[in-house]
């Protein structure tokens, strides 16, 4: 079936006249009959602890990590222990074949023996010397050759008993043994391999196995730079581990990097927190989260946040559906630049709840102190046990229902001279 132009332009002209009454109908519609159709969530002022913490990811390490290599060399022929064993100062990590060693350390032995007894003939024959010049039987020479000679044997003495404790040391750094008491946190090499020395190696050894006491760990965490200025040393800190997130550690901030690091273009500053682990379930590289408590206040008045959200807007439909005559009479154009006075206000310690009395939601003006994105402490304005109203509507709808304002208040200064005035004075 085929239209005629005429009958299509008269076909688009009804559809804009149906779209007109309806946008008409809307905007002429009451703001109380929305606004008597909105619903409120009571909350309570309520008495108790203000709380304001800090939380970043963490990672567990150990506080003492130690690598431990022989200051000797060859090969391992006993390595008792394995990664996650226990072990007590002093106790055997590794043996070193000693047969080198044990052949210099007698070969010492022996010639200490020789330097003593060579020492012995020395002082003897000097004593005999030295009588046969007192006797005048010898010359003074012979006397200054024998006197040499028993220096010699006295230096040979002590050459011979400083190479037999080089001897016994190096016979002794062939056995490693644990510094502290710890858990072997890795395990470099195994038995039957060849090690080189840690300190006469140019490389710097081979490293045998990592050992830590676990009993006090550290959480470094990075805190991100807005809130690094609320950290201080000394504060409490509640730490779990995503191994454990039925258990709370309590641990304490100790140190504080000087210097920022950027992560994904994240300006980060590393935060070290001690934490008692007697049971040794934290563990080396663990991933964890910590809460750094920075208030703490006891005893007072508390309300929940989301009263000072939503009350500017429950506000001004209060005011509308009670027929605020200022806010009618400053229009459209005024109402941009006067703003809410309560968000005016809002910029100190002054906030707007909607309190209930006799049945009704009455805005009122309180003092708040600190607040999260909970809760807030109440200064003054407001007593325990009172109700709040907190409106149960959706942003959209709220801008939407300003929206429709601005349209009757154009209108309604397009259509009256009184309002023409009263808008025109606004402005």
């Amino acid at each position: 079936m085929r239209f005629s132009k005429t009958s299509l332009i008269i076909l688009a002209i009804v559809i804009a006249a149906i779209a007109g009454l309806a946008y008409w109908g809307l905007a002429e519609s009451p703001a109380e009959d929305s606004g008597a159709e909105m619903k409120y969530k009571e909350v309570t002022v309520t008495r108790g602890t203000f709380q304001e913490m800090v939380s970043a990811n963490g990672i567990v390490r150990p506080i003492d990590r130690i690598e431990i290599k022989s200051k000797a060399s060859g090969e391992i022929v006993a390595l008792p222990v394995e990664q996650g064993d226990f072990v007590k100062k002093g106790d055997l990590i590794a043996r070193l074949d000693q047969k080198d060693e044990s052949a210099a350390v007698k070969q010492a032995e022996a010639d200490l023996d020789i330097a003593k007894a060579e020492l012995a003939q020395a002082q003897r024959s000097f004593e005999r010397r030295d009588q046969l010049f007192q006797e005048n039987l010898i010359s003074e020479e012979e006397r200054d050759q024998i006197e040499l000679s028993l220096a010699v044997a006295k230096g040979k003495l002590v050459q011979s008993s400083t190479t037999l404790e080089r001897a016994r040391e190096r016979f002794s750094e062939s056995v490693v043994r644990a510094p502290i008491d710890g858990v072997i946190l890795q395990k470099y090499v195994e038995e039957g391999q060849i090690i080189a020395s840690g300190v006469s190696n140019v490389s710097g050894g081979t490293a045998i196995v990592d050992i830590a006491d676990m009993r006090s760990v550290y959480i470094e965490a990075g805190i991100d730079e807005i809130d690094i200025g609320k950290i201080r040393v000394g504060q409490a800190v509640a730490v779990e581990a995503e191994a454990y997130p039925q258990l709370k550690f309590r641990g304490s901030v100790i140190r504080i990097a000087p210097e920022a690091k950027i992560e994904q273009n994240v300006t980060l500053f590393d935060v070290i927190v001690e934490v008692e682990n007697p049971e040794g379930k934290l563990k080396s590289g663990m991933n964890s989260t910590i809460e750094i408590t920075i208030v703490n206040e006891e005893n007072v008045l508390l309300v929940p946040a989301m009263a000072f959200q939503s009350a500017n807007q429950a506000e001004s439909r209060s005011g509308n559906r009670t027929g605020n005559r200022a806010e009618g009479r400053l229009g459209n154009g005024s109402e941009g630049r006067s703003g809410n006075r309560a968000e005016s206000r809002d910029a100190g310690n002054e906030r707007t709840v909607l309190l209930k009395e006799n049945g009704r939601y009455v805005p009122r003006q309180v003092r708040v102190g600190r607040s999260n994105f909970k809760q807030a402490i109440v200064l003054d304005g407001l007593a325990e046990g009172d109700v709040l109203g907190v409106p149960m509507v959706s942003r959209l709808k709220a801008e939407n229902d300003q929206l429709e304002q601005r349209i009757r208040n154009s209108r309604s200064f397009g259509s009256s001279n009184n309002n023409n005035r009263s808008t025109g004075g606004g402005r």
